[in-house]
């Protein structure tokens, strides 16, 4: 399996879940930035509108996700929330305008660490297991909604929770290699075995449709 410039294990898992997603129209990516690396992996003939508070990010709009959008109804294909909603204390908000801003058929994407560490962007409040972005989604009107574990298990975690020592680039490939066999080789000892991806994913992918 390819690697993608980075260090983090997680954000990889990321990148390999947006590479199998394709959109035609317009995509809004709230709380996103022009500088990320994600949004160049997305298939289809697309534009997209960059939304963030910050405007050091490199964005088109400056708005706040928790308060209502400066956009029409029904104006967009696809809604990404890119590691987000951990940093949304009002996420019920953005949920809600997500949904009205979104075309009929359009869909909610986006990706949620569970096992990581706190962190800043500005403030981290939240980590959503399946079963609460399953039952969120549906609560926020969304039909179909789709969660998918990222992440293989506890040598992930262990190699994630470590990162901060890995201090060269040639040690990122051999360790997720490693991660990856001693993942699988519990999972293959035992299919549900309480530190699989299932019990302990690094996070988490979920889509929806409107």
């Amino acid at each position: 399996m390819p690697l993608f410039n980075t260090k983090s294990f997680l954000r990889q898992e990321q990148y390999f879940a947006l590479q199998k997603l394709k959109v035609d129209g317009e995509i809004l990516d709230v709380g996103g930035s022009k500088k990320s690396g994600y949004l160049e992996l997305i298939g289809g003939n697309h534009t997209v509108v960059v939304g963030n508070i910050d405007p050091s990010y490199g964005i088109d709009i400056v708005f706040d996700a928790e308060k209502t959008w400066p956009f029409a109804n029904g104006r967009f294909d696809c809604v990404l929330f890119i590691n987000l909603m951990e940093h949304l204390f009002d996420y019920h908000t953005a949920l809600r305008e997500a949904h009205r801003v979104l075309k009929p058929g359009g869909k909610i994407v986006g990706v949620v660490p569970f096992m990581f560490p706190v962190h800043g962007s500005p403030s981290d409040y939240f980590r959503f297991t399946s079963f609460a972005l399953d039952r969120i989604l549906k609560n926020a009107n969304f039909h179909h909604p789709i969660v998918e574990e990222l992440g293989t298990g506890s040598f992930s975690v262990i190699y994630h929770t470590l990162i901060g020592f890995v201090r060269w680039n040639w040690l990122v490939r051999p360790l997720i290699w490693l991660s990856r066999k001693c993942d699988g080789f519990l999972i293959f000892l035992k299919k549900n075995n309480k530190m699989s991806s299932k019990l302990m994913p690094l996070g988490y992918y979920f889509e929806a449709t409107k």
